[in-house]
């Protein structure tokens, strides 16, 4: 691609200007030829926005700078636009700058461009872990959620290896687990599974609906492995496979596992005000959670601190938690042990702790075995009401008797679209993202929205980076946000955006909250601005969480 370039800096002094004067033929001075200066090679990472002309000028002797007049070309042909360009793949760019002066003189300069893709942590078009892979000859048009329905469609395969459906579980090494599956399919035939490359066990797939199950034992070294099963349905043809749904399950007999080991408070503290004065805190490199209350408050539920464990419970399972907490005063507090970040007590909660004097440090335990609709993320919130103190809280355990079936269901979710107001907007998802048709535009963000599936994030927000493409009939405000999944606050990323015709890579960086829990996506396309338009479509596509390059992510 071979543009004009626009005037974003005025680059050098007059002096470096001055250029050498040619001599010829009788002794006269002759056009001194331009010179580009500044052209250096760029390291960048795949599709960021990348500045060509940082530092770049054209410079000519009797028309000074001449960088308006200079055009870029870039191999592979690559889009520019007034000096900036996204490289979409990985790999070596040249990148040549060419300029003319007024008497026809010329310069031009070819630096190369290398560009590295980031580290993938997840993207969307794996779905409860499962992903599609193609072999040999075969080739897959479908792997994904489809408007609701995980398909894996392919052609051409020779073998049974060559299309293929895979996981990789956590198991518990000597027990045996049955792995279930349920399915719709566009042919019939034989069918293996694999576990770690090894043929297991002989599957019929039935035309049209059916389920299978097969057992396995997995008996590596130490307490867990983990494990590869793979579905191969090359034997199958053309295929259109719909897995409906999948779990697998081991007999247990009772255990009591620490939920706790190398636990810390960092990045899991959050204050809430609400009108007061109030600071929380991780202290001791994350031994103890801290909360500074400096203002009465005459609402017990106002002010305070929310702990998110990262421990998930089940339902049915009995959890043992416990701590110390020590206060500066010996006004009464409370401690509430509860499913999620908000709801109260009576809709959410485990346990209520009431402690009347903690200036010597008092011990707190409870046990809880939630019901289904009370299962989740475990949280903990300290809170002081309407008396002024400091509560320190150390030394938190959390025990977990296992009983029972030990049963993974696995979800196989899609994107979701919630339209609060009746607008008739639609959705349909294909390839890990979604299209949206707004036939008219709410007037609050949050009244017309799509969010994803939840994801899990390890370790801290602060690692990672989000990117997605997106493009719109019209050009629509957005709001996108990484909450938590089931509530809002803390969210790992927010930012407002402009969709527009023309296809754009957003990238996102993430902030410190998120670590360790799960969150979900959201694009919120209400709004009195959007409102002049009408019947808008928004594709967003390649949505992924990549690892920050340390080197070149600034």
């Amino acid at each position: 691609m071979k543009t004009k370039t626009k005037i974003k800096i005025l680059s050098l002094s007059v002096a470096a200007a001055m250029l050498a004067v040619s001599l010829a033929g009788c002794g006269g001075q002759t056009n001194s030829l331009p010179e580009v200066d500044g052209a250096h090679d760029i390291d960048c990472v795949t599709d960021t926005r990348v500045d060509l002309l940082d530092g770049v000028a054209a410079l000519d002797y009797e028309d000074g700078d001449i960088t308006p007049s200079m055009s870029i070309t870039i191999q592979p042909e690559v889009k520019e636009e007034n000096g900036y360009a996204y490289f979409p793949e990985s790999g070596e760019y040249s990148v040549t700058y060419y300029v003319e002066d007024s008497d026809g003189g010329s310069a031009q300069k070819t630096v190369l461009v290398n560009a590295v893709e980031r580290e993938l942590y997840t993207d969307f078009i794996t779905v409860g872990g499962f992903r599609g892979s193609a072999g040999g000859s075969a080739t897959l048009t479908k792997n994904g959620m489809y408007d609701g329905k995980y398909l894996i469609e392919g052609s051409g395969a020779q073998i049974a290896e060559d299309i293929a459906l895979t996981r990789t579980y956590t198991l518990d090494n000597g027990y045996n687990y049955t792995f279930s599956f349920g399915y719709e399919s566009s042919a019939g035939g034989r069918a293996y599974m694999l576990a770690d490359g090894l043929r297991t066990a002989e599957i019929e797939i039935a035309e049209g609906e059916g389920s299978f199950s097969f057992t396995y034992l997995p008996r590596g070294d130490g307490n867990t492995s983990s494990v590869e099963i793979s579905l191969l349905l090359g034997n199958l043809g053309e295929v259109s496979f719909n897995l409906k749904s999948a779990s697998c399950m081991r007999t247990r007999v009772d255990e009591t596992v620490d939920l706790t080991q190398d636990f810390t408070f960092n990045g899991k503290v959050i204050s809430r005000f609400d009108g007061t004065e109030v600071n929380s805190f991780a202290g001791e490199g994350g031994a103890t959670a801290v909360l500074e209350m400096r203002k009465a408050s005459a609402d017990i539920w106002r002010g305070g601190m929310f702990i998110n464990t990262g421990i998930v419970t089940e339902a049915g399972q009995t959890y043992s938690v416990s701590f110390d907490v020590s206060a500066i005063n010996a006004t009464p507090f409370e401690v509430l042990v509860q499913k999620g970040q908000w709801g109260g007590y009576d809709e959410i909660g485990y346990s209520l702790q009431r402690v009347d004097n903690a200036t010597q440090g008092v011990h707190v335990q409870c046990q809880f075995q939630p019901a289904a609709d009370r299962s989740g993320e475990l949280w903990l919130y300290v809170q002081s009401g309407d008396n002024v103190n400091d509560i320190t809280l150390r030394n938190f355990k959390v025990y977990v008797t296992l009983s029972g079936d030990k049963y993974e269901n696995i979800q196989l979710k899609d994107f979701a679209l919630t339209d609060s107001d009746g607008r008739g907007s639609t959705i349909t998802t294909a390839d890990g993202g979604f299209e949206v048709n707004i036939p008219s535009f709410a007037d609050t963000d949050y009244k017309q929205q799509v969010s994803s599936p939840e994801f899990y994030l390890s370790g801290s927000g602060e690692n990672y980076i989000i990117t997605f493409r997106a493009k719109a009939t019209k050009p629509v405000v957005c709001v996108f946000a990484a909450p938590l999944y089931g509530g809002w606050d803390p969210t790992l990323a927010w930012q407002r955006i402009t969709i527009t015709e023309e296809e754009q890579v957003f990238s996102v960086w993430c902030s410190e909250a998120g670590g360790n829990r799960y969150n979900n996506f959201v694009w919120q396309f209400g709004s009195t601005v959007n409102q002049r338009y009408s019947d808008v479509t928004i594709q967003i596509t390649d949505i992924k969480v990549s690892y920050k390059n340390t080197a070149l992510d600034e």
